[in-house]
């Protein structure tokens, strides 16, 4: 199902807009996974939240969530609030803390609006700019003002009757039934002599082309010569709230009674939004585009084609009108001042902060309706991922500005980074990403490579929610990563346990060597550890068709994923749940419990039972509990060091409850191999 519009209100300064009207629903939000862990500690990645992609190893890949630049009102997050009972009220608290709803002013004041050929499409694509304009009056008679200089005459237009605009030497020239040709005119103006009447409008983009499908709008009609030659100019001139009821920036069946997905309190939390952004930014400019670029207006009778005709938009979408009159006049303010109420289509879960000492209403928050929305594809939480080649990347990002004002030059791009996110939260937005070039670095703000006029549109790199950067992987020697040089503290480790198959790095060519290591990564490195040692007596990798544990989802006819690698870590002995029932694959393997599936896996369950009461273990790790013995024994071998805490006191800790790094698990495992070498 097609939206009425799909992304956020810009003005001058403003957040970017994809301005991307029209696109099909279903290219739009696969399920909201609960992965939160970094994948993958071993060479095999299993992507859940993301769906699969094709790749070669000189493209860059970026994985993230939302639609649109993130700032203030989550457009599906509203929907899902609304669907939750929330009101409009609350909805908008939400999206704009510290803001106050109260009265406009002047709620009757006029709204100009410049026209253009299909706003409902994206800004790329449509023109403001035309041939020909064809007027006529729709509903009752209409007055036509012509000006030239300081004279105006005018010209009463019967209902029905039409008259035609045309440009000649910087001036307009019209036609009507009664007076034939005249002009040239600095400007002609088309309006209806009462509140009840409407002006129809049809527009040439081309002299050879067919008029668009005929539309019809409240208020008045100006036509004016443009500033490029031989091309006009309309704008549309009407009351606030009649403007507000033709507004398209909600999807379709949120605002058809009855509908599914009806969701009135979402609609009136835009409505709100969309009278404050106009308010706002017309107390400082004189017209607003009905397009991408600040709000998709689309007219009273609207979207005709070739083979269907034009509708009465606020007959088919009754919900867009009765959410202006039920919000009558009501804006937003902080401080006494309207707020710049910008809001986009999807927040990714977290809207982005934009400049918050001057927009203190527009902070960078935790947004969780928005994970939970739409329930129809791509999924909750709208998950992307974008591909690019390293030659087309390079060629797209040097120019562009950096963080100083200073043009990118940093040559063949060989690395991106995160260089800093809104909020220490790794689920945030991208602040700002690093550069790095085989002529040099660069820091770039992620909103000045994403977005309308940037590098890349939000229809490539959908929002600056960037949760995770494949580099192209280089060309390096086996057990080397780009990540762990020689002067890395634990270089041999990692390359031993590398060159070993126990461990292995990203596609990026990257270790990561402080990311924590979950459950079902440590089952798989455990069964391969066992395998190392014992030779002779493997265990044998299967492809199960039933899951392990209810929590580790079995997929039949791949072998290698999560449930092959726990249940035949399972079935050795080397693994059991945190319940009888779950395994949390997930969570971040601790290190006690670390320290009993390597005991099992080395077969040492005989020794460590063995040990003198008296051995020394660590004194967080109670002697009662499953991984006493375990951490003691590999404490006795010198694999567990654990930390003198307090220094001198002679009392060790392992900080048991603390997830592993995958540094530290190479470090491990190169030690019980060293000991393994000593037997």
């Amino acid at each position: 199902m097609s939206p009425v519009g799909t992304h956020s209100g810009r003005g001058s300064g403003s957040p970017p807009r994809d301005g991307t009207f029209g696109a099909p629903a279903a290219w739009r939000l696969v399920s909201h996974g609960l992965v939160a862990v970094a994948c993958s500690l071993l060479v095999v990645c299993v992507a859940l939240v993301f769906p699969g992609f094709a790749r070669a190893s000189g493209d860059f890949v970026f994985q993230g969530r939302g639609w649109g630049h993130g700032v203030g009102m989550s457009q599906w997050g509203a929907w899902a609030a609304a669907r939750d009972g929330r009101s409009y009220e609350w909805i908008l608290s939400l999206y704009y803390p510290g803001a106050v709803l109260g009265q406009l002013e002047n709620p009757d004041r006029e709204v100009k609006v410049k026209i253009s050929s299909e706003p409902w499409k994206s800004v790329s694509v449509i023109t403001q700019n035309y041939t020909q304009v064809d007027l006529h009056a729709a509903a009752t008679d209409m007055v036509l003002v012509k000006r030239a200089g300081s004279t105006e005459t005018t010209e009463r237009i019967g209902s029905g009757e039409f008259l035609n605009a045309t440009p000649n030497d910087g001036k307009v020239f019209v036609f009507t039934e009664r007076g034939g040709h005249q002009g040239p005119f600095d400007w002609v103006e088309a309006r209806p002599v009462s509140q009840d009447g409407r002006v129809g409008i049809q527009l040439r983009t081309s002299s050879e082309g067919s008029a668009l499908a005929k539309r019809e709008y409240w208020g008045s009609m100006r036509v004016e010569p443009s500033s490029t030659a031989g091309r006009l100019n309309v704008y549309n001139q009407v009351p606030m709230e009649k403007y507000l009821r033709s507004i398209g920036e909600v999807e379709y069946d949120w605002a058809q009674p009855g509908a599914a997905r009806y969701a009135l309190e979402a609609v009136k939390a835009q409505t709100v939004a969309a009278r404050t952004y106009v308010a706002e930014k017309l107390s400082r400019t004189t017209f607003i585009h009905d397009n991408g670029y600040d709000l998709a207006y689309l007219g009273y009778l609207t979207r005709g084609t070739a083979s269907a005709p034009p509708y009465v938009f606020e007959e088919r979408f009754a919900g867009v009108p009765l959410a202006a009159e039920e919000t009558a006049g009501e804006v937003l303010r902080h401080n006494g001042a309207l707020i710049e109420s910008f809001f986009s289509a999807h927040s990714g879960g977290y809207t982005t902060a934009w400049y918050t000492s001057k927009y203190p209403y527009l902070p960078a928050t935790f947004d969780p309706y928005s994970l939970e929305a739409p329930p129809s594809a791509p999924g909750p939480g709208f998950p992307w991922t974008f591909t690019i080649s390293q030659s087309a990347f390079s060629g797209r990002v040097n120019g562009m500005p950096d963080v100083n004002g200073s043009r990118v030059d940093v040559g063949a791009v060989q690395r991106v980074e995160v260089a800093s996110r809104d909020t220490a939260d790794p689920e945030s937005h991208v602040a700002n990403l690093r550069l790095i070039g085989d002529k040099g670095t660069a820091v770039v703000r992620a909103h000045s490579m994403i977005g309308v006029g940037k590098p890349f549109s939000y229809n490539e790199m959908r929002s600056t929610l960037i949760l995770s950067i494949t580099n192209p992987r280089p060309d390096l020697p086996p057990g080397e990563f780009t990540d762990v040089g020689h002067g890395h503290m634990y270089y041999e480790e990692i390359k031993q346990i590398a060159l070993e198959g126990l461990m292995g790095g990203y596609d990026s060519g990257e270790f990561r060597p402080e990311a924590s290591v979950s459950r079902w990564q440590f089952a798989k490195i455990a069964v391969g550890l066992h395998n190392l040692i014992f030779p002779d007596d493997p265990i044998p990798l299967l492809d199960v068709a039933d899951a392990p544990f209810w929590d580790v989802w079995a997929r039949p006819g791949v072998l290698g994923d999560e449930s092959d690698w726990v249940a035949a870590a399972k079935k050795a002995g080397l693994v059991r749940g945190v319940t009888e029932t779950s395994f949390g694959p997930y969570n971040a393997v601790q290190r006690d419990q670390l320290a009993t599936m390597l005991v099992r896996a080395m077969g040492f369950e005989d020794e460590a039972a063995a040990l003198p009461p008296q051995t020394p273990g660590f004194a967080d790790v109670s002697a009662a509990g499953p991984h006493a013995s375990a951490a003691t024994y590999l404490r006795h071998l010198g694999v567990l060091q654990g930390m003198e805490s307090p220094v001198g006191s002679g009392i060790y800790v392992l900080n048991a409850a603390e997830p592993t790094k995958r540094m530290h698990v190479a470090v491990i495992i190169s030690r019980l191999l060293g000991l393994q070498d000593g037997l």
